[in-house]
């Protein structure tokens, strides 16, 4: 049991906001898990089809081009936050997608921007992007054009260098033009700033980059700041788009994307997973301020756990006891044994070795089934929304919340395969289910629990453990 200490710990999720494929809002996003729909189909640009090889072996061709798009879900209004539609151009648009986020957060905790404790509000954002337009931008200003320049002078050895100039000059024009404040959002970190200002945040502003373990990195660091008295209310949260095919084909060949219509996690039959854009933040507060307060609890944030793969001669190696030491540091910080959680929602990325080690990790922790039944619930949204890379484990923990809010077990739109019987099969305590159902909890047990895994591709895991919100007293 918590002790008195750790449940003053607690940290509350008093707001939520997120978008991804097919959902505009957590409601939204809720409905479709419920109903198994999902909401992976087509690139949305048909010109991305130059580049669909079923059979590719080459980095510039793709084997597949479905996905969770957010399509015109990522659609953003500058004037809603007193900025120029000109701020758009040559910038990185996940920042506004960030930002719109963030702010209906704010608002569902019943907080308005600039409204918020000056200096005690602090925001923290995951954030993992490869490449986006504001760097490409950059770049093609600079290198691209004059390799293009130097490829016409090797084709056309005769050319003159006036005409050259000219075409130099008319490629940069072509181009969006290159402005500080567009220059800035092409880091990480200038994306974390502008959020902060534009939203009246004079707290710490960081950007987390832990790959597809970066939403719940930030989460830890929220939880962390909160508990040290160092901001009194925190924003964390994650973003991530790729409909970029430059983005995808880099994707493609480190996590092996699928050629089914959807994803098979923790399949026998998988064979890779398929990409998806998105985000989430959620508003933070001590469990003891949110209970003065009186806010609106979706659910409480009791612990999250970190750790990496050991080093070999070829780097990092995918151990699933570097995982399982992630959750056992989650538990140990949540006061919480394993076999109080109901409800996991794993990584589950379709991508076989990474399901392996997260499959002998869940087992490794949780051990064997106490009875004749399986106890606990596994699933992945994955196959609804893609793999949000470092937005997946917000995407988690947003599922994850809303389970326990409406105390209701979710189901898991099962790709095309058989589980994996390491998973399922007996002694094993994991299940998983075809239906939603009601989660029924017997008086004077632990409060429910759920907990949510994000693994990335360079070996770096996180687990976070959830539990339902405190009863009105």
């Amino acid at each position: 049991m918590p002790t008195a200490s750790q449940v003053q710990d607690d940290i509350a999720i008093v707001g939520m906001a997120c978008r991804f494929a097919g959902a505009a809002d957590p409601a939204a996003y809720w409905r479709n898990i419920v109903a198994c729909r999902s909401a992976i189909g087509d690139h949305p640009h048909p010109a991305a089809g130059r580049v669909l090889d079923a059979h590719a072996r080459r980095f510039d061709r793709l084997r597949t081009l479905r996905g969770g798009y957010l399509r015109d879900l990522n659609a953003f209004q500058p004037g809603r936050f007193g900025l120029a539609a000109e701020a758009l151009a040559g910038a990185n648009p996940d920042q506004f997608l960030a930002l719109q986020i963030a702010s209906e957060a704010l608002q569902d905790a019943g907080l308005q921007p600039r409204t918020v404790p000056a200096g005690r509000t602090a925001l923290f954002f995951g954030y993992a992007a490869p490449v986006n337009p504001a760097s490409a931008n950059w770049l093609q200003h600079g290198l691209a054009v004059e390799q293009t320049a130097a490829l016409l002078q090797r084709l056309v050895p005769s050319a003159a260098e006036a005409p050259l100039d000219e075409a130099r000059r008319a490629m940069n024009a072509a181009l969006p033009p290159v402005r500080p404040a567009a220059l800035r959002s092409a880091f990480g970190h200038g994306i974390a700033g502008r959020c902060a200002a534009s939203l009246g945040l004079s707290g710490a502003a960081l950007t987390v980059d832990a790959g597809a373990a970066s939403s719940l990195a930030a989460l830890r660091l929220a939880m962390d700041d909160l508990r040290l008295g160092r901001c009194d209310v925190a924003l964390a949260g994650a973003v991530q788009t790729c409909s970029s095919v430059q983005v995808l084909m880099g994707l493609a060949s480190l996590y092996d994307f699928t050629g089914r219509e959807l994803p098979c996690p923790f399949g026998r039959d998988a064979d890779g997973t398929l990409p998806g854009e998105g985000g989430a933040f959620l508003v933070l507060k001590r469990r003891r301020d949110a209970e003065r307060n009186r806010d609106a609890v979706y659910a409480l944030l009791t612990g999250v756990g970190l750790a990496a793969a050991d080093e070999t001669a070829l780097g990092p190696r995918p151990a699933p006891e570097s995982l399982a030491a992630a959750m056992r540091a989650a538990y140990d910080e949540a006061g919480a044994e394993s076999g109080s959680v109901a409800l996991v929602e794993g990584h589950g990325s379709g991508v076989p070795r990474e399901d392996l080690v997260e499959i002998q990790a869940l087992r490794q922790v949780f051990g064997d089934r106490a009875g004749a039944a399986p106890r606990v619930l596994a699933g992945s949204v994955k196959t609804q929304i893609g793999h949000c890379f470092a937005a997946a484990g917000a995407a988690g923990v947003v599922k994850a919340a809303l389970a326990l809010h409406h105390r209701v077990l979710p189901p898991m739109l099962a790709g095309p395969g058989r589980l994996h019987p390491r998973l399922v099969a007996a002694p094993s305590p994991f299940y998983v289910a075809s239906a939603p159902r009601p989660w029924v909890h017997g008086r004077g047990l632990p409060p429910r629990r759920a907990a949510v895994t994000a693994c990335d591709g360079a070996c770096l895991y996180a687990h976070a453990v959830l539990a339902e919100r405190p009863e009105p007293r």
